[in-house]
């Protein structure tokens, strides 16, 4: 039991550090001058078999209200169902949006990043802004985001929601939301920082200048996150160019909510997956998620433990009480600045208890069936391993080794 016991605190006590830096990177407000400008923006959003969703979405999307140029590329990612006949439906009443149809898979790029792929190559913006098909936006949404476009930034990461105050959400879903406020709240802490490590598919934005200046998805694209934080973390590399984090109401992305429990676990269950892709992240970054994921199942283990051997039970809970306390009061602090006072009280205790469960949960579903990216015809893990061969056998007979 001591063994495990030191194994358990070396986890949680850098999670709570953890923690306590995203509390303070969260009151460390930047200065953010504003854009004055309206450059042209392209929006592009990829649609595979969205008939259900899809049409909520692109009438949010006609009632944007911009000065500057404004396109909508909306890429049939060949889709089955009525999805390019929607799309048709609004190409026919507004001249901003366009069809983009990907006829076949690519062999290079995943299927997602594949799609934005194509619709940023079609687009013409100088500003490209990218969701998904299942969100809601507000009529400033664009407008406020090319706002934060201030000449030194290179993308903006934006914030998401899953649900809307006081909108009567199920419990599972308001638990979802408070995941969510924790996502964002990581997200806006470390870019306080200048760590620029994490983003969404759901609203973010950057230049095209600074799209082609990192060569694009490159390598990355192959794996499943490409168009959010494998993006991030690569122009973060860039020198000339800042990023962002922008989290005022204007331009904030609702998207649907899980319908319930299996739903959610299942949705999380493949944002883990693609951790398994480690040759791309940055390294801080996943250590972090990799202690996120050890942490929640050993706490969870030893919270079980406990209940059966009372010697370890001060030990644990009084770890775990220490983690709730810092929990409890970051996300207080977030829901204050993010005007989310709805989701505080019983609905933030429920979500700190059940959060190392739920992660557990995950992060061993995940281990025992991964959701699979295919990249074309051949698997993922299969190109990568022989690119690598072939590269390390270029390396060793231009050194004259062989």
């Amino acid at each position: 039991m001591t063994v495990f016991l030191v194994l358990l605190y070396a986890l949680v006590l850098p999670y709570i550090g953890l923690m306590l830096m995203v509390v303070v990177g969260l009151l460390r407000r930047n200065a953010r001058p504003r854009n004055p400008e309206t450059p042209t923006v392209s929006v592009v959003i990829p649609a595979h078999n969205e008939e259900d969703k899809l049409e909520a979405t692109l009438a949010s999307l006609s009632r944007q209200v911009y000065a500057g140029g404004l396109e909508f590329v909306i890429v049939n990612d060949r889709s089955t169902d009525a999805t390019e006949a929607i799309i048709r439906r609004f190409v026919d009443r507004d001249r901003r949006f366009r069809l983009v149809n990907v006829p076949v898979p690519s062999r290079r790029l995943s299927p997602k990043v594949n799609a934005v792929n194509t619709g940023i190559q079609a687009s013409t913006g100088e500003i490209i802004l990218t969701s998904d098909a299942d969100c809601q936006y507000p009529e400033t949404w664009v407008a406020g985001m090319v706002s934060h476009f201030a000449p030194d930034v290179a993308m903006v990461v934006g914030y998401v929601e899953s649900t809307r105050p006081n909108d009567g959400a199920s419990a599972v879903q308001r638990f979802e939301s408070t995941d969510w406020l924790s996502l964002m709240m990581t997200s806006m802490a470390l870019t306080h920082f200048g760590w620029k490590f994490a983003s969404s598919a759901n609203n973010q934005g950057y230049r095209r200048s600074a799209f082609r200046a990192i060569g694009g998805f490159g390598a990355s694209g192959r794996a499943p996150s490409g168009d959010e934080d494998l993006l991030t973390q690569r122009m973060g590399r860039l020198q000339d160019g800042r990023i962002v984090f922008a989290s005022t109401p204007e331009i904030r992305v609702y998207t649907q909510p899980m319908p319930g429990l299996y739903a959610l676990l299942n949705q999380r269950r493949r944002w883990v997956s693609r951790y398994k892709h480690i040759m791309h992240y940055h390294p801080a970054f996943f250590l972090s998620i990799s202690v996120l994921g050890a942490q929640s199942v050993a706490l969870s283990l030893g919270i079980v433990l406990a209940f059966f051997s009372p010697a370890l039970m001060p030990w644990v809970f009084g770890l775990w009480g220490a983690k709730l306390t810092v929990e409890i009061v970051g996300m207080h602090v977030g829901e204050r600045l993010m005007g989310r006072r709805d989701l505080g009280g019983l609905t933030t205790l429920t979500w700190a208890v059940l959060h190392p469960f739920f992660i557990a949960t995950v992060a061993v579903w995940a281990a025992l069936k991964s959701g699979e990216w295919r990249a074309g015809a051949q698997g993922y893990r299969r190109r990568f391993v022989k690119r690598q061969w072939r590269e390390w056998l270029r390396r060793v007979r231009g050194g004259g080794v062989l």
